[in-house]
């Protein structure tokens, strides 16, 4: 296909809603890897045309695995209301179901990538689903550690930069509130909003996933 195609598929919440998103599939004769990506906060302007949403698509697109932008219930055309971050973890889980049934994706190498709200989101949604092979999150709030039973256990990147509000506690405090500090990658430069720095965004997304969701041999 190799071209970015306009889809709609339901959440897996009450309703079901039907969430609007956008779909890349690289020319490959195999099965390829893909990657769900969820943007920031419904609320204050998040939609799946964020610049850091669509930089880590970038990313993606530059290591040949297919991606999944939407937006959120009540975003754009997706139906729907803001579900407080409780509801929206459904709409990511319906993402993964969706992309995990497409012909052309190999379902054993399915990512997901978040940034802020969406990456909070893409963290709860993680631990509920054994489809999700590889997360990464973009600056998630986090005030407090995650409890075992919420931790990701398949490999898992966050980054954030050293401006950023959401570790205005101190990067020591905010690497505490993860399962690993190795988890953690201190970008030097970007505030909240990456601009600016999309290409770092872009190289780190198609790395980490390169790395994680290699092709079956």
């Amino acid at each position: 296909m190799n071209e970015r195609q306009r889809v709609r598929f339901p959440s897996t919440g009450v309703g079901p809603q039907q969430l609007e998103g956008e779909l890349w599939m690289p020319d490959a004769n195999a099965p390829s890897a893909c990657v769900v990506v969820a943007h920031p906060h419904p609320q204050r302007g998040g939609s799946m045309d964020n610049n850091v949403v669509l930089a880590l698509c970038d990313g993606l697109a530059a290591a040949g695995i297919a991606s999944l932008r939407f937006n959120f219930r009540g975003v754009g055309q997706s139906q729907g209301t803001y579900g407080r971050g409780i509801d929206e973890v459904s709409d990511v889980l319906g993402a993964l179901r969706f992309i995990s049934e497409q012909q052309g994706i190999s379902s054993g190498r399915v990512g997901l990538a978040g940034y802020s709200f969406g990456a909070r989101v893409s963290l709860a949604a993680a631990v509920e689903t054994p489809l999700v092979h590889a997360l990464l999150c973009v600056a998630p709030p986090l005030s407090e550690p995650l409890p075992a039973d919420k931790t990701p256990s398949c490999p898992f990147l966050v980054l954030v930069g050293d401006h950023d509000h959401v570790a205005a506690a101190g990067l020591d405090a905010y690497a505490s509130c993860l399962p690993d500090r190795n988890c953690l990658h201190v970008v030097p430069g970007p505030d909240h909003f990456w601009l600016g720095f999309e290409p770092v965004l872009a190289d780190a997304a198609k790395r980490f996933f390169t790395e994680a969701l290699p092709p079956i041999q």
